[in-house]
């Protein structure tokens, strides 16, 4: 049994997904926590890549390295297949060119959840996410998103996100950001393979934090910071993301 289980979904891109996993090896503080990282690709990492993240990692106290390569492809069916290959009582999910340039990420994390047992999700903030004022405006106007940073917009759209830099502290919250995301892996149970989710799953973030919210609180934190080196476009077909979207 680990006390956290990191799930990383990864399609071909090793160049980040290093990245990502040298950041998780630059954790502090993590001395009585035992964990594993599990790797859930889509496409195919080399065995000598798997090795040097070993290697990473080795410089944590207590964390292993798992690599699991799928069958059927999809950002939900890694989701959701992950939960029944980790045990950690706490399951922390960051995409692939997810880097977390505090070395306290983690821990801030773990300590966020002890101060409420009725927390079943901690989330954080990617750096240079704002809004102009006329943009809010304009969000709001829109039903893009909503005057309040947790809440989701009329239309159910995530857009108020952008207000999360401006906020110092802890605050309740209707969604996280996919590209880093927690929940204690019991308030996920609910979670199912749907036909609807096998391709490019938007919104799915969105969903799982719906399904664990019906267990307990959903907050940010917003000194859990990471830079988020995010495609400016998506890697799947236009027809297939606006299809999902629908």
């Amino acid at each position: 049994m680990h006390d956290l289980s990191i799930v990383i979904p990864t399609r071909n891109r090793i160049d980040d997904l290093t990245l990502c996993i040298q950041s998780i090896g630059n954790q502090t503080q993590l001395e009585d926590i035992s964990m594993e990282l599990l790797i859930v690709d889509d496409g195919h990492i080399p065995e000598d890549v798997l090795e040097q993240y070993r290697t990473i990692l080795a410089g944590l106290p207590q964390a292993e390295l798992r690599y699991y390569r799928k069958t059927k492809p999809g950002v939900w069916l890694s989701r959701y297949e992950a939960l029944g290959l980790i045990d950690g009582e706490i399951l922390l999910s960051f995409d692939d060119d997810a880097e977390l340039d505090d070395p306290l990420y983690i821990r801030r994390m773990l300590d966020t959840y002890a101060i409420d047992k009725s927390i079943v999700g901690v989330g954080g903030i990617a750096k240079g996410l704002n809004s102009s004022p006329s943009g809010k405006l304009l969000g709001r106007l829109t039903c893009q998103m909503s005057s309040s940073p947790g809440k989701l917009s009329p239309s159910t759209l995530a857009g108020s996100l952008l207000l999360w830099g401006e906020t110092k502290n802890i605050f309740e919250t209707d969604f996280f950001h996919g590209c880093n995301m927690s929940f204690r892996k019991e308030a996920l149970k609910d979670m199912k393979p749907y036909p609807w989710m096998t391709s490019y799953a938007v919104a799915d973030d969105i969903y799982m934090c719906h399904l664990a919210s019906r267990y307990g609180k959903l907050v940010i934190n917003p000194e859990m910071t990471i830079t988020h080196h995010e495609s400016p476009s998506s890697r799947d077909k236009a027809g297939r993301v606006a299809r999902a979207t629908a």
